[in-house]
């Protein structure tokens, strides 16, 4: 399974990686132990989480001029970022940068603040979106809704032959995924344990066992149950595929433009070509009324 890791990226940066004409991000420091490629999940300062990108490798060198042109720095700024020493080079895959729909909390990747350059993260799921065309069943998951409505549109163009599809109606949805909890099962381990002395046959011996633990200590271990489960979810990759859409858009096809917009901009679109054939049905002489003059 891919690793994940938060960074932190100042906003002039993560425009020029999104316009893909920043292709290596320096650090001082890279992930170990790690295989290739791993997904990073952009953090802008001020901003939120705001997108992602994949490392397809890593380049540890100090030989600057290398690297100056896809980083969009000089060597000397690298050698004055470096101090002489070594960098490394954060190889971004070409194609895999991605930007959300809209920024999300830092919390979201499951840290309470912001790396200053990064750290490692859980399988980061927050910004996943998914579409329907009955808004019932939901399918695919996709990193943004732009991404989804692409592949929407390709999906409804093989209905072409068969169906009206112009102006047919999707949705988009934010997915929330079940994530277990265990803040509730402390009480049920204690019993458990209660159950055990008396199966093992300690009898009377073990009748105060465990009786007199206090509000504090049970909320203690739901809190430490609730963190272990959920590290061995994540190390094992056994993260829940299921997900429920509890807030959804509305797009409409356009078949003139083959794309899925918005409904103000589907009809708009529509009444202005209303109008230019209207315009073009009128008989000679006749003066336009202006009744479509708000849309020209």
């Amino acid at each position: 399974m891919m690793k994940t890791v938060l960074i932190s990226i100042r906003a002039k940066w993560w425009k020029l990686i999104i316009s893909g004409k920043k292709t290596v991000e320096i650090r001082k420091t890279a992930p170990a132990e790690i295989d290739f490629p791993f997904r990073a999940i952009v953090y802008v300062p001020k901003v939120g989480i705001v997108g992602l990108f994949d490392c397809e490798g890593i380049t540890r060198t100090n030989l600057y001029d290398s690297l100056a042109e896809r980083s969009c720095l000089t060597a000397e700024q690298i050698s004055k970022y470096a101090g002489g020493g070594k960098v490394c080079g954060w190889l971004i895959e070409k194609g895999s940068p991605v930007e959300f729909d809209n920024p999300l909390p830092v919390e979201t990747s499951g840290q309470t603040r912001p790396p200053q350059s990064w750290c490692y993260i859980p399988n980061y799921r927050a910004n996943l979106v998914s579409y329907s065309f009955d808004n019932e069943t939901y399918g695919c998951t996709y990193a943004n809704t732009a991404e989804a409505l692409k592949d929407a549109a390709a999906d409804l163009k093989s209905w072409a032959p068969y169906y009206q599809t112009d102006g047919k109606k999707i949705y988009v949805g934010t997915c929330e995924f079940f994530k277990p909890c265990l803040s509730a099962c402390a009480f049920d381990a204690v019993e458990s344990v209660i159950c055990q002395a008396d199966d093992e046959g300690f009898g009377e011996w073990a009748d105060d066992y465990l009786s007199d633990v206090t509000k504090e200590q049970y909320q203690e271990l739901e809190e430490q149950l609730d963190a272990v489960f959920n590290a061995w979810i994540e190390k094992n990759g056994l993260h829940a595929g299921f997900y429920k859409i509890n807030s959804y858009s509305e797009y409409l096809f356009d078949k003139a433009e083959g794309e899925f917009v918005t409904p103000e901009i589907y009809y708009s679109r529509r009444a202005k070509k209303n109008f230019r054939e209207r315009g073009k049905n009128e008989k000679p002489g006749r003066k336009n009324q202006g009744i479509y003059e708000g849309y020209v």
